[in-house]
């Protein structure tokens, strides 16, 4: 048993509890980090989702006729097709009424859905080309300067 080094059990957790520490605080820091660009609230009265629009991934919606897709999120799982106008922003569910694809972006006001069957979507979220019909569901929000909250 030459070479081995017998530490004493204090000494062990001393050194552990340390290390454990800094990985922790340090894989702390990064989540924390990743986390910044959209922050969910829960209250009594629902759940919201809120965005700084000055953010790099948002900045889109400060100018009239910007639109984004946001990934699934507490409001949407299918995620969020996000649409501004004038004053307002609205949101959609990320999702065609036809046949459940995503959507893209709005472009002159018409979302069309990312599977190529032609099911289009005007900026109220009603259908305009088939196959898709009805309308998209729509989400309540509200702009306090340039943060926005999105609510169910």
């Amino acid at each position: 048993m030459e070479g081995i080094y017998k530490m004493k059990r204090r000494e062990f957790l001393n050194n552990t509890t340390k290390i454990l520490c800094a990985c922790t605080i340090s894989s702390g820091l990064s989540i924390i980090q990743s986390c910044t660009n959209n922050v969910t609230v829960s209250s009594e009265e629902g759940d919201e989702l809120v965005l700084d629009l000055e953010l790099e991934d948002y900045n889109q919606l400060l100018q009239d006729g910007g639109s984004i897709i946001i990934s699934g999120n507490i409001i949407d799982s299918q995620g969020l097709l996000l649409l501004r106008t004038g004053d307002t922003i609205r949101a959609f569910t990320n999702n065609c009424t036809h046949s459940g694809y995503n959507l893209s972006p709005f472009q002159n006001g018409v979302s069309t859905c990312v599977s190529g069957h032609g099911g289009k979507f005007n900026a109220n979220g009603v259908a305009i080309s088939g196959p898709a019909n009805g309308r998209l569901k729509e989400y309540n929000t509200s702009i306090d300067q340039n943060i926005l909250i999105i609510s169910k």
